[in-house]
């Protein structure tokens, strides 16, 4: 505007050398690039006066923060002084084994029963399970461990005021009991509706009739895609650390199996089957071509996430439980 002067922002990069680029057939910032690393900005020097040229409204949504995966979940720990190296394996371990959180698509969500768990544990515990108070008290056991101070008082001092809260706790905490979801399958014993109950395990199906019968069966979802190597029907299943994978059901007569979530679409190119990965893109299993999906919740960016799998391998359950779910 003539006459005032205003201080504003901008992001971007200032071109030094080309490198690859010289070879690299790619627009150098291309007007309306939201990609700040390939934004350049004009080559410009401090105290330089600049006129404004246009003024352009455009709208943005607040993205809601990405979800931990198990490396990021880490690096938070190691930036509030939580756990130690030796910890870190059986802190995810521990919180999927007991169902607070499931990990899909390299991503943990928590469950109804961690919600539960830790809407308790702040309005009972809120000391405990504060982070500061939980890096203090690692930090103190240290100096022990190094010699340099006495076990006795530091334990003292925590469990002192701990055992009062738990008494409290006994007495004020209210039980609280996950209702059991109806499902569509009937028991192949008696008859009655089966119904989805949650376990140390996770989640499977039991029947109504409890205790009268005591069918059980592993719980499974079919996600509408068929195999590519038989055309029997994908099953969403989880490995015995919680991971989520998908296979087929005839295993092991067909021992497809795949981590990345396929999607019913086939390929555009080659008609071949689909996986969803991370970001939101939907990538050929055969081919390579990318498509880019609107991103939905499920679709959340994965917080520091990488392409490391991890050691966990497909470890496909037993082929009669898995039959039978599918049947």
């Amino acid at each position: 505007m003539p006459g005032r002067r205003h201080l504003l922002r901008a992001n971007g990069s200032v071109m030094r050398f080309a490198g690859f680029l010289k070879v690299l057939d790619a627009p150098e910032g291309e007007e309306g690039e939201d990609d700040k690393r390939t934004r350049l900005l004009p080559d410009l020097a401090s105290g330089d006066d600049v006129s404004m040229d246009g003024v352009a409204g455009t709208q943005h949504f607040t993205q809601p923060p990405a979800r931990f995966s198990e490396a990021s979940l880490i690096k938070a720990l190691e930036e509030d002084g939580i756990g130690r190296p030796s910890t870190y394996a059986p802190i995810i371990s521990t919180v999927q084994e007991r169902g607070y959180v499931e990990r899909t698509e390299r991503v943990l969500r928590p469950t109804e029963l961690g919600m539960i768990v830790n809407d308790l544990l702040v309005e009972h515990f809120p000391d405990v399970v504060d982070a500061g108070f939980t890096a203090l008290i690692e930090g103190q056991l240290d100096q022990v461990a190094d010699g340099e101070g006495d076990w006795v008082p530091v334990v003292q001092q925590f469990y002192e005021p701990f055992a009062l809260n738990l008494e409290k706790a006994r007495d004020l905490m209210e039980r609280v009991e996950i209702a059991d979801e109806l499902s569509d399958e009937l028991c192949e014993v008696c008859g009655r509706q089966m119904v989805i109950k949650l376990g140390r395990f996770g989640k499977f199906l039991a029947c109504s009739g409890f205790p009268e019968c005591r069918t059980t069966r592993t719980l499974v979802t079919r996600i509408g895609v068929p195999c590519p190597k038989c055309g029997s029907d994908l099953l969403e299943r989880k490995t015995k650390r919680g991971r989520t994978f998908f296979g087929c059901m005839t295993y092991p007569t067909c021992d497809f199996a795949i981590w990345q979530r396929p999607v019913p679409e086939p390929c555009p190119v080659d008609g071949q089957m689909q996986t969803l990965q991370a970001g939101g893109k939907v990538v050929c299993t055969v081919c390579g071509h990318v498509t880019q999906r609107v991103k939905s919740e499920e679709d959340l960016p994965v917080d520091g996430d990488d392409d490391e799998e991890g050691s966990d391998a497909l470890d496909v359950p037993e082929a009669p439980a898995l039959i039978a779910a599918g049947a």
